[in-house]
């Protein structure tokens, strides 16, 4: 198993798994729509932001019309700046992590970053968390073309550390994320979310509610068996 975990990686996802972002994103934009451009999103309009970028998010709740006369772009971007300037006011901390990534790294695995947010961002984030240490390096947004749910920040991980894909284990809450992970020929522990639909997570290995039910003998048994456990 030592040189087991010499030849494997650990690569998280930000949102979702580190952190707490979506619904504190929706709520945001929620508020902001209500409040300059008087249009009320209800609660289940939350259903259109799980899993996507704020673009997507945008062009599936405003009409035509809407997205001609507000700024979603300017709307985006101020999210942005307020997320990252003041993350403990916009950011719900996510329980056990820096428990799970200390038990890792005493363990000898190999831990990367591995998220679609903007650098910047990231490292706000996890300088705020302090847990920048336990990371070998971080890929964003700014390093990959493609976005999930194509493989390629997985295979970029893979690389940079020179493991086989099959030796990587990652960490999501997402279906693009999952079958990203899936493609790149890695195995995938899924955080299940209250709002996620099951069926979104039905090609993970391992499925926990929370990271913090995320054990060492857990992982080992993936690193041994090579997945299709159920939790």
């Amino acid at each position: 198993l030592e040189k087991m975990k010499s030849k494997c990686a650990i690569l998280f996802d930000l949102d979702g798994v580190l952190i707490e972002t979506e619904l504190e994103t929706f709520r945001f934009y929620q508020d902001y729509l209500k409040k300059h451009h008087n249009i009320v999103l209800s609660d289940g309009a939350f259903r259109y932001k799980i899993g996507r970028k704020s673009k997507d998010f945008w062009h599936a709740i405003l009409t035509s019309s809407q997205r001609r006369d507000i700024d979603t772009a300017k709307i985006t971007n101020l999210k942005r700046r307020l997320f990252n300037r003041y993350p403990a006011r916009y950011i719900k901390r996510v329980p056990g992590v820096k428990n799970l990534l200390e038990s890792l790294k005493k363990e000898g695995f190999s831990i990367a970053l591995t998220s679609q947010n903007e650098r910047k961002m990231v490292i706000s984030v996890l300088r705020w968390l302090d847990i920048q240490v336990f990371f070998k390096f971080i890929l964003s947004i700014d390093d990959i073309v493609h976005k999930k749910p194509h493989p390629e920040i997985y295979l970029k991980a893979a690389k940079r550390f020179k493991v086989a894909p099959s030796s990587c284990i990652v960490f999501e809450d997402s279906q693009d994320g999952i079958v990203a992970a899936k493609r790149a020929g890695m195995q995938c522990v899924a955080i299940s979310h209250s709002y996620t639909p099951k069926r979104s997570l039905i090609d993970a290995d391992l499925i926990v509610s929370a990271i913090k039910d995320i054990s060492l003998s857990r992982i080992k048994i993936l690193l041994k068996k090579g997945g299709s456990a159920r939790g």
